[in-house]
């Protein structure tokens, strides 16, 4: 798989089109209303189909990153902004990051889709590559970069 089709490489162009005036308010509504623990709905589909590469299109990770995206203000990406120091900028107890970074499967969906919510909840945008990359290969290093940039983040005491 070439860098182009790596799941988070896409992220940055899924946040532009679910924020762009093209993108039907309809499908966007669906998409952010989308339950991890129901069928997906068509709009999610059509979604794929249109914009994920078909190499990748069948990993059930898509779901909480399309919603997660859905539901952020203006598309809600800042490549400059890693998921970490977002995540402490919308004040995201060090509990409930805990629990997120020690969760797999559909644990680790759920939870990274609550705290997608908080981000999206305080208007904060960040460089949701990270989360595609968390979900994706849910490896140590991703952890760890996310606690890291969590605890430079965090107001010094």
């Amino acid at each position: 798989m070439d860098d182009t089709t790596r799941p988070s490489a896409l992220v940055p162009k899924l946040a532009s089109v679910l924020k762009a005036d093209f993108f039907p308010n309809g499908d966007r509504a669906a998409l952010k209303r989308m339950a991890l623990d129901r069928p997906a709905p068509m709009a999610f589909h059509r979604f794929v189909v249109n914009y994920v590469d078909q190499t990748v299109q069948d990993r059930p990770e898509w779901r909480p990153i399309i919603c997660a995206l859905a539901i952020q203000r203006d598309g809600g990406f800042d490549p400059t902004v890693s998921l970490g120091k977002a995540l402490a900028d919308a004040r995201f107890s060090e509990q409930r990051l805990e629990r997120l970074l020690a969760a797999t499967d559909e644990t680790l969906d759920a939870l990274a889709l609550r705290a997608a919510r908080q981000i999206a909840a305080k208007g904060v945008a960040c460089d949701w590559r990270q989360f595609a990359e968390l979900l994706f290969s849910g490896s140590d290093g991703v952890r760890s970069r996310i606690a890291r940039d969590y605890y430079r983040s965090l107001p010094k005491e």
